[in-house]
């Protein structure tokens, strides 16, 4: 009777434990269902152009290297350090993710960027060299582009 009586509070213990374990996942489950469509974006969304573009520089300036530095130049967007400072708050790209170096790209090109009141005026996309030898078919995303910042940007398309 004891062997039972100890058998059924160890199994009820277990019962116990699953069912609070099921009831955290299903919360988490739920809560991540009902935020993620407002919150989430796709990786990229937020970006002037397709995500596809932003790869595609990379792959033509510096073979995708995301920790690419040399004396003059810093990330996978093969950007000249001093640009770099002017355009983000870091001083180089190290440590930073694909997608942020791509929101730098895009101050660069559309945004410009504001650091210490100072506002450094967007340039365009053309100071790329990769861009302008049409490396990977960039152009195309240029050019099929809707976005009214890509726009004024336009050359040669027909």
């Amino acid at each position: 009777m004891c062997g039972n009586a100890r058998a059924s509070s160890i199994h009820g213990n277990r019962s116990t434990h699953w069912n609070g374990t099921i009831k955290r996942i299903m919360a988490a489950a739920l809560t991540l269902a009902l935020l993620t469509p407002a919150q989430a974006k796709a990786y990229g969304e937020e970006l002037v152009l397709p995500w596809a573009f932003y790869r595609r520089l990379a792959q033509c300036e510096t073979g995708s290297n995301v920790n690419h530095s040399t004396r003059s130049y810093t990330g996978m967007f093969g950007i000249y350090r001093r640009t770099w400072q002017a355009y983000s708050n870091h001083s180089s790209a190290r440590g930073m993710t694909a997608l942020e170096q791509a929101r730098v790209v895009d101050n660069i090109a559309f945004n410009g960027h504001k650091e210490r009141g100072r506002f450094q005026h967007p340039v365009g996309l053309w100071g790329w060299g990769a861009v302008k030898q049409n490396c990977m078919q960039l152009q195309s995303f240029i050019c099929k582009s809707r976005h009214p910042l890509v726009q004024k940007q336009k050359r040669n398309c027909k």
